[in-house]
């Protein structure tokens, strides 16, 4: 049977969510490495990192009150265009040459292009339910994580170059990014933001929540992706530290760890359509091979070894991802999505901002090695939530 074709509002939601991405992911490198530069402290570097994830813990809020908002399309593309904005005062603020300001503005900056992500990424998974159908979750996902991991492999290789030759000139690349996102994304028209189309009748605060709590796949699936963020939220973080204080600093090795690493993903997302059967099963094998993984890294000899390490890091954690999508896809109706997603969000991603605080903590005070070892032991937990997660298996993938 030939697979039905995507919707022209999910292709466009794709294209300007990318190219949204390649600034995004410039800024996961670009920023952390100036305040590494500035300060030489990785806790200082983890609190900056962490700025990025605080608007997280409000996202239950911001998804309820988005229920409650007639026209997302507008808020939408606002949301993209200050991105802009922001990174157009950093600049500003960057040709005085005073660090101090610097710091500052790097890290309110951080926190506002944040913010304004997390509410262009409540809708657009709110769009998500009404620009596929169900049967193509599993495909949709992988062909947009494919593409997500070619942009943040396009991007780590533009963030290496501006490291070496000067990051002041990215600056115009970060802000144009956003700039052509918000075009593309004006296109997109959602039925449910025309007139006359039928409205969703907006459900409570305590109606949302109360319907996570009773739906165990749901509280599973939040569970298992909380731990994720604690284990795995401060990995740029401890590559950049790896780099910086064990390999010299090297450009050139920053950048092939994240180019292998993306590689991946790329590959990851492009074989995870073709995977079938129980999503539980697949998902507990995959999350097995993350202990060794990362156990592996402070033992290497060279940095050459730890390159096909983060190739198969990331080319599992990015099938699991397409997995653990689909399934949460289909655990939540539309007229819920908004509060299960930011409610997501806030109990389930919003622990990354503890990851790169605890990881900076545990590489200051103790050792660079240790933070692997955690790493290690928080995935080990993943595998108990698998385990008593025996509702994910209820929705099967594609036959």
């Amino acid at each position: 049977m030939q697979d039905k074709p995507y919707s022209r509002n999910f292709k466009l939601q794709v294209a300007g969510s990318k190219v949204n991405d390649i600034s995004s992911s410039m800024m996961l490198v670009l920023f952390p490495w100036l305040i590494l530069s500035i300060t030489n402290s990785s806790f200082l570097t983890g609190l900056e990192l962490a700025m990025a994830d605080l608007p997280l813990s409000m996202s239950f809020l911001i998804g309820y009150y988005l229920t409650r908002v007639k026209r997302k399309k507008t808020l939408y593309l606002l949301s993209t265009a200050s991105r802009a904005l922001v990174l157009l005062f950093i600049f500003v603020v960057f040709l005085t040459g005073n660090h101090l300001y610097e710091i500052v503005a790097l890290l309110i900056g951080y926190f506002l292009t944040s913010w304004t992500e997390d509410v262009t990424g409540q809708i657009g998974n709110y769009w998500t339910k009404e620009f596929l159908d169900e049967d193509q979750y599993q495909k949709g996902f992988s062909l947009e994580g494919f593409l997500s991991m070619i942009i943040i492999l396009i991007s780590y290789i533009l963030a290496g170059s501006f490291i070496a030759i000067g990051i002041d000139y990215a600056f115009p690349v970060l802000i144009l990014g956003f700039a052509i996102s918000t075009v593309i994304r004006s296109f997109i028209k959602p039925k449910s933001e025309l007139e006359g189309a039928p409205k969703d009748d907006p459900h409570s605060f305590s109606e949302g929540i109360s319907y996570i709590w009773k739906n165990k796949a749901l509280r599973y699936l939040m569970i298992y992706a909380l731990l994720v963020s604690l284990a795995f939220g401060g990995t740029i973080l401890v590559t950049e530290v790896l780099v910086k204080f064990r390999y010299g600093g090297s450009p050139l090795i920053l950048t092939l760890l994240l180019v292998g690493a993306m590689v991946g993903g790329v590959l990851g997302n492009k074989f995870a359509d073709k995977i079938k059967g129980n999503p539980r099963n697949v998902m507990g094998l995959l999350t097995l091979t993350y202990v060794p993984i990362v156990l592996f890294v402070p033992f290497s000899p060279s940095y050459i070894y730890i390159i096909p390490d983060f190739f198969l890091l990331m080319f599992t954690s990015q099938i699991v991802n397409v997995i653990f999508g689909t399934v949460f896809y289909k655990a939540t109706p539309k007229d819920y999505m908004l509060q299960v997603a930011g409610a997501h969000k806030t109990l389930a991603l919003f622990p990354s901002v503890l990851s790169a605080l605890i990881f900076g903590a545990v590489i200051q005070f103790i050792s660079l090695d240790w933070a692997f070892y955690l790493m290690a032991i928080i995935s080990a937990a993943l595998l108990l939530v698998i385990w008593k997660a025996r509702e994910i298996g209820d929705f099967k993938l594609q036959d």
